[in-house]
């Protein structure tokens, strides 16, 4: 895979064209109007000097044995297509979003008041050798990284969960969902997959064959986003929260209860794309 790089602050996208849940069974947008130039996460700005994490073994080897905007003028100097189709994010804008404009399920519902202590660096779908998403942050290794957790009925310790954001009929939707264990490179699966075929997604919005709508958010726990696949080149949301969140709505899994900023990007194909901020 060609690796495409994404300077921030201009959300250029240099696109170039499984699941790791613990839940059995599971099969492993909208107006055209532009984001709120003041969707930043607070805290964010602050955590800028705490990035200085480190890519992970490549070779690490999972070690657990049961599987693996509301509407808003365009912000000061971005472009934003006035003629944008229905249903779909605007592509062009901050690359933040404030979790707050979102609706958020299956995680704590106050996830969004946890402070952000850590900001992401590279987010690269398709990790060279992996299936699915790698994130780079701060808390993610060394001696200040986030501690580990073992949920109950698990035989090893989780670190963090990653989330998305997506926006659906002009709302903002998230839920972290997919558990990683340190050290695991990437997770998650190819978000421009069809499941069935495994060539690139092309049934988009609800009902999908891919794997976003199959395997992240596939069932009513999961409200709106539940069987929505983002279309390519949509612009979704990245973020990770620490411990574990997915279903447990009291946040007594995550030991410190932070998490990070909330990044857009474009949905990449099913060869990926990598990003850096």
């Amino acid at each position: 895979m060609n690796r495409t790089v994404c300077a921030s602050l201009s959300l250029a996208v240099c696109m170039l064209g499984a699941c790791a849940s613990n839940d059995p069974g599971s099969t492993l947008q909208d107006d055209a109007a532009a984001f709120d130039a003041s969707a930043v996460d607070a805290g964010a700005a602050d955590s800028a000097a705490t990035a200085d994490a480190t890519k992970p073994d490549s070779g690490a080897v999972p070690r657990r044995d049961g599987s693996s905007a509301p509407d808003a003028p365009a912000p000061p100097d971005v472009a934003v297509q006035d003629t944008a189709p229905a249903d779909v994010a605007p592509e062009a804008g901050p690359t933040t979003l404030d979790l707050h404009q979102a609706t958020i399920y299956d995680n704590p519902p106050n996830l969004a008041d946890w402070p952000v202590t850590t900001l992401i660096t590279d987010v690269w779908f398709q990790y060279p050798g992996w299936d699915g998403i790698h994130v780079e942050f701060s808390k993610r290794d060394g001696p200040n990284s986030w501690p580990d957790v073992t949920p109950p009925g698990w035989t090893g310790p989780l670190e963090y969960t990653i989330g998305l954001a997506e926006y659906i009929n002009g709302q903002w939707y998230a839920s972290a969902a997919i558990q990683v264990w340190r050290g695991l490179p990437a997770a998650g699966g190819n978000l421009g997959s069809d499941i069935n075929t495994m060539g690139q997604c092309t049934a988009f919005g609800y009902g999908s064959s891919c794997q976003v709508a199959k395997n992240w958010y596939y069932d009513g726990r999961w409200g709106n986003l539940a069987g929505y696949q983002p279309a390519t080149n949509e612009v979704i949301g990245v973020f990770v929260v620490a411990g574990n969140v997915r279903g447990v709505t009291d946040g007594s899994q995550s030991p410190v209860q932070e998490r990070s900023n909330v990044v857009l990007v474009p949905m990449p194909t099913i060869a990926g794309a990598n990003y850096m901020f």
